[in-house]
């Protein structure tokens, strides 16, 4: 059978774990002692989720596509790779660029076209978005998804099958001459509900194991049931990455998802990848509600903000099953946390002090985010974050490090350079 289609899930480079999702579909990385392309198994990873809703929105319209991940196994091969390109044939391929594979990507995305010259290419992800003019003009890309990348990118791959004019294409962009065209989403993704149940089993769920909060290693998955924040945090990639308009998926779907993870694939941890998991708290209780009266053997974590927290919603969070939050502090100076890290956020350092100690009480780790090097950082207000620290005593805390926009763009002429 003709493949109209491969989805495909790149390897990580030379010396290091792409995590393809993390940072709003940016991506983060950890050092590895691998010297070629692959992906060291032992990290904790998920899968890019898009492409379980994009791949079930392909059955739905019969296109026929190839999913291929190239981070399942520790060492890429390369010729594998290509065989695969040649045996397939397909006419497009979807995948997901990132920020620390940027160059990387694009080199083995390039080799995929001198094997398929006339391949049309799909990309997805925020350094897609960001650099889609460098990016289209190299001839790299023929299409830069802009927004509803779940629902869309089927319709654009019908429309590239059937030999359609690319300003027929919706929500993305595209080289009209030497001018990047933006053309808008007519049918724009109003909700996460339209499928009833993403692509699960592309995932070989053997690869997805992990010994949070229990003594043995169960498998676990990442389910959404919203995406998008709209909170205008100048250093967060969420809304960028993943829009600023929330969208809800059903809880009944939730519940469901989760039910047929748990009893059909073994499935007993869920990471939610809400942005902020309690933004609207009567979704958020109907999720947990749903997860109660099926009477599910799993645990899971979410992340949210510390004012959109109570007594009410951590009880019923951890009787459905939830046993880690992540909580983004980014800074315990005052100043700097009351204008630079929470400046939309009501109540205090003093209230994340209490919603801390609430969640610890309650028997549910307690997770905080850092941000080290943003404006006005200073020795005093890295000291007046870490007695904070002492005092409070997170579970456990992750420290990123402030990126502005003069890095990206010395990635971006790295890459043109190469």
């Amino acid at each position: 059978m003709t493949t109209d289609a491969i989805l495909l899930q790149l390897p990580s480079p030379p010396h290091r774990n792409v995590f393809r999702e993390w940072a709003g579909g940016m991506g983060t990385s950890l050092p590895s002692d691998r010297d070629c392309y692959g992906h060291d198994q032992k990290y904790y990873d998920i899968p890019f989720s898009s492409f379980l809703y994009i791949a079930r929105c392909l059955e739905q319209q019969d296109i026929a596509y190839t999913y291929a991940d190239f981070q399942a196994k520790e060492v890429f091969d390369k010729d594998e790779f290509l065989a695969l390109l040649k045996r397939e044939a397909p006419k497009v391929l979807i995948t997901v660029i990132n920020i620390p594979s940027f160059a990387d990507d694009l080199s083995l995305i390039r080799e995929a076209k001198a094997i398929l010259p006339d391949i049309a290419v799909i990309l997805m992800g925020p350094m897609a978005k960001w650099f889609k003019k460098q990016i289209l003009s190299d001839g790299d890309a023929t299409v830069i998804m802009e927004e509803s990348e779940e629902l869309l990118v089927a319709d654009n791959v019908k429309s590239l099958v059937d030999g359609k004019a690319l300003d027929t294409l919706q929500g993305c962009s595209i080289l009209a001459g030497d001018r990047v065209v933006t053309l808008d989403a007519r049918t724009p993704m109003k909700d996460l509900s339209f499928i009833d149940f993403p692509a699960y089993e592309l995932l070989d769920f053997s690869r997805y194991v992990s010994d949070f909060y229990t003594d043995e290693r169960v498998p676990y998955a990442p389910v959404f049931t919203t995406k998008g924040c709209p909170y205008k945090c100048a250093y967060c990639p969420y809304p960028f990455g993943f829009g600023n308009r929330v969208i809800y998926r059903a809880p009944k779907l939730v519940g469901d998802d989760i039910q047929c993870l748990n009893e059909e694939f073994g499935v007993k941890q869920i990471l939610f990848r809400d942005q902020v998991f309690t933004l609207n708290p009567k979704h958020a209780k109907a999720v947990c509600n749903e997860l109660i009266s099926r009477n599910l053997d799993i645990s899971w974590v979410c992340e949210t903000r510390y004012d959109l927290m109570d007594q009410e919603m951590l009880d019923l969070m951890y009787q459905a099953g939830c046993r880690e939050i992540h909580y983004g502090l980014e800074s315990a100076d005052p100043e700097m946390f009351a204008a630079v890290a929470k400046p939309d956020g009501k109540g205090s350092l003093e209230l994340f002090e209490q919603v801390m100690a609430m969640t610890k009480k309650r028997c549910i780790t307690a997770h905080v985010h850092l941000i080290v090097g943003m404006p006005d950082e200073s020795p005093k207000s890295l000291r007046n974050t870490r007695d904070w620290l002492r005092k409070v005593k997170p579970d456990s805390v992750q420290v990123a490090y402030f990126m502005r926009v003069s890095d990206l763009l010395c990635i971006r002429d790295l890459v043109h350079a190469s």
